[in-house]
């Protein structure tokens, strides 16, 4: 679980938007980018390189 304090700092090393935290999946997502950075661990790697794409199907739970 990422602390609510890092959540409001942290934003996409791509484009610096918003990321929203996926708890359920321990992912967070840049919608605007459509990329998706894991979390492992409880730290987020935020390298685009290693990001994957974001599916229209896939739901933030």
């Amino acid at each position: 679980m990422l602390s609510e304090n890092l959540l409001k700092v942290i934003v996409c090393p791509k484009c610096k938007g918003e990321l929203k935290y996926c708890p359920k999946k321990n992912e967070l997502r840049c919608y605007r980018c459509r990329l998706v950075y894991r979390i492992e661990e409880d730290i987020p790697i935020l390298l685009v390189e290693e990001a994957k794409p974001l599916t229209e199907d896939e739901p933030c739970e």
